[in-house]
C-alpha cells in the first residue's frame, strides 16, 4: 500500500471532537425542530384573536394559514412540498373546506400537466437523447471561448422551452464541470469558468420563461386564475408565448451582453475541451430506436399541445404522450422516475389549494387591500409594484411559492383597478422567473454556484444587474407591446 493510501485511509477514519459548549451543539442539531415549533406556537396564538373588521372568522383563519405558509414557503424550514401537505391537512381540520373537496386538488389540471412533463424531459435524458444533442451543438459551434460559453447559454435556452429547465441545468451541468476540467482553469480565479457556469444558469433560467413547459409555475398560475376568480378568465399555452416572447428575447440579449462584459475570457484555445467531447460523442454510437422514438413522441407532443392545446387539453395531451411511451416500450418507469419531482408535484396542489380557499374566504381580498389601497392608486402604478414585489420574493424562496404567496391578493383587487385577470396573472408570473440573485431562488443558479467558480458576491451582483435589465424587459412588454396587441 503506498503513502498516500495510508494517508486517504488516516483522513477518513479521523475523529473529530466538537468542542462547543453542549447547549449550543443541542440548539445546533434542533434548531430546525425549534424554528418550526416557535411558528406553530405563534400560528395557535394567532388563531386565538379576534378577527380584523372586515374579515370573517373562517377568512381570519385561511390568513393565519397563509402567514404560516410564506415563513415556511421563505425559510425553507421544512420542505415546500411538506408545507403543501400541511395546507391540505390543515384546511379541512380547521373547518374551512370539506377534506374531499381539498384532497381533490391533487388531482386538477395542473399537476397531471406537471406529471407529463416531468416523464417528458426524463425520458429525453435518460435515453440520452439530450446529452447527445447538448453534446453536437456544443461541437458543432463552440470553436472559441466566446462562442463556446453562448452555444451553452442559448442551447440552454432553447431546450428549457421544451423541457423542464431544473432537468436541462442538471443536464448541462457535467458538461459544462468537463470543459472547464479540460481546460484546466482554475477554481475561483478563471473569468471564462465563471462565465461558462452564468451562460448554463442564465440560460435555462429565461429560456424556461419562454413556454408554459419550462417548468410548472404558469400552470400553477392558470389553475389558480380559473379557479380562484368570479371571471372566467383563461391563459392559452400559445397566448403565453405570444405574450412572453419579446421580454425573453430582449433578456437574453441582455444576459450575454453581460456575460461579455463581465467575463472576458482569458484564454484562446478551447481544443482540449472539444476533444474530450467529441471522444464522448464518439462513445455514444449511432443514434438508437430508442432516442428515435422519444423523439418522434416529444415533437408530436409539442405539435398537440401548440396546434390543439384548448381543444383537447394539455394535461390531457401529456398523459396520453405518457402512455405512448411505454405502449412503445420507449421507457420504464424505473427509467424515468428519477427525473419526476414528486416534492414539486405535491406543493402545486397545496398551492392551489391554498389559493382556492383565500379567493372563497374574502381573506385574499382584505390582504390585498391592505397592502395596495391607499397607497397604490392607479392601475399602472399597481401592476409595477406587483412586478417588484414578484422579483424581490422570488430572491429568497422558488417562483412557484411567490406564485402562490402573490397571486390570490392580486387578483382580488384586479375588479377594483380595473385590469384584467390574464394581465394580472402575467405580471405576476414573468418577474418571477428573474431568480438570478441567489442560489437558493432556483436549482439552475444553486447548480451554477455549486461549482465553486463563483462566488456569492458574484452571484448577487451580476444578478441584481439581470434582474433590473428583467425589470425593464418586462416594462417594454407593459407599457408597449401588450397595449399594441390589445391585451390590456
Amino acid at each position: 500500500m503506498t503513502s498516500d493510501s495510508h494517508t486517504e485511509k488516516n483522513e477518513s477514519q479521523r475523529v473529530v471532537f466538537d468542542r462547543r459548549p453542549l447547549w449550543i451543539v443541542i440548539f445546533d442539531r434542533m434548531r430546525r425542530g425549534i424554528v418550526v415549533a416557535v411558528l406553530l406556537v405563534g400560528f395557535f396564538i394567532l388563531l386565538g384573536q379576534e378577527a380584523p373588521e372586515g374579515l370573517s372568522a373562517e377568512g381570519y383563519k385561511v390568513l393565519c394559514l397563509f402567514f404560516l405558509c410564506v415563513t415556511l414557503w421563505s425559510s425553507n424550514v421544512i420542505p415546500l412540498s411538506a408545507t403543501s401537505l400541511l395546507v391540505i391537512g390543515a384546511v379541512p381540520l380547521m373547518g374551512i373546506m370539506d377534506a374531499s373537496q381539498a384532497y381533490s386538488f391533487f388531482g386538477n389540471r395542473a399537476v397531471f400537466f406537471i406529471l407529463g412533463a416531468f416523464v417528458l424531459s426524463g425520458s429525453m435524458i435518460a435515453c440520452g437523447l439530450s446529452g447527445r444533442m447538448s453534446l453536437w451543438v456544443i461541437e458543432k459551434w463552440g470553436h472559441r471561448p466566446r462562442a463556446l460559453m453562448t452555444s451553452i447559454y442559448f442551447f440552454g435556452a432553447l431546450s428549457s422551452c421544451f423541457m423542464s429547465e431544473h432537468a436541462v441545468a442538471a443536464m448541462l451541468f457535467p458538461i459544462v464541470t468537463e470543459i472547464v476540467s479540460a481546460l484546466k482553469l482554475p477554481q475561483g480565479k478563471s473569468a471564462f469558468a465563471k462565465s461558462l457556469y452564468f451562460a448554463l444558469a442564465w440560460g435555462c433560467i429565461i429560456g424556461g420563461a419562454t413556454t408554459v413547459l419550462g417548468g410548472g409555475r404558469v400552470p400553477l398560475a392558470v389553475e389558480m386564475l380559473e379557479k380562484g376568480t368570479e371571471y372566467k378568465s383563461t391563459l392559452g399555452i400559445l397566448q403565453y408565448s405570444q405574450l412572453t416572447f419579446p421580454m425573453i428575447v430582449l433578456l437574453l440579449g441582455c444576459g450575454w451582453a453581460l456575460l461579455n462584459l463581465l467575463f472576458k475570457p482569458e484564454i484562446e484555445d478551447v481544443q482540449p475541451a472539444l476533444k474530450d467531447l467529441h471522444s464522448k460523442s464518439l462513445a455514444q454510437g449511432k443514434v438508437t430506436y430508442q432516442e428515435m422514438g422519444v423523439g418522434t413522441v416529444m415533437v408530436l407532443t409539442l405539435i398537440f399541445w401548440f396546434g390543439f392545446g384548448e381543444q383537447f387539453g394539455i394535461a390531457n395531451i401529456s398523459i396520453m404522450a405518457i402512455v405512448l411511451l411505454f405502449v412503445l416500450n420507449l421507457i420504464t418507469w424505473k427509467t424515468v422516475e428519477p427525473h419526476v419531482n414528486w416534492a414539486i408535484i405535491l406543493m402545486y396542489g397545496g398551492a392551489i389549494c391554498l389559493g382556492q380557499v383565500m379567493a372563497s374566504s374574502g381573506a385574499a381580498l382584505w390582504l390585498a387591500q391592505q397592502a395596495f389601497q391607499g397607497s397604490v392608486s392607479t392601475p399602472t402604478a399597481f401592476l409595477i409594484m406587483v412586478a417588484v414585489l414578484s422579483t424581490l420574493f422570488t430572491t429568497f424562496m422558488s417562483n412557484s411559492a411567490v406564485i402562490a404567496i402573490l397571486l390570490p391578493p392580486t387578483l382580488s383587487l384586479c375588479s377594483d383597478y380595473g385590469i384584467s385577470p390574464v394581465v394580472a396573472t402575467m405580471t405576476v408570473i414573468l418577474p418571477s422567473n428573474f431568480a438570478f440573485i441567489l442560489p437558493i431562488a432556483t436549482p439552475a443558479s444553486a447548480l451554477a454556484f455549486a461549482s465553486r467558480h463563483i462566488s456569492l458576491r458574484e452571484m448577487a451582483f451580476s444578478g441584481t444587474l439581470l434582474s433590473l435589465l428583467g425589470m425593464v424587459c418586462f416594462l417594454v412588454l407593459l407599457f408597449v407591446f401588450w397595449p399594441w396587441m390589445g391585451f390590456q
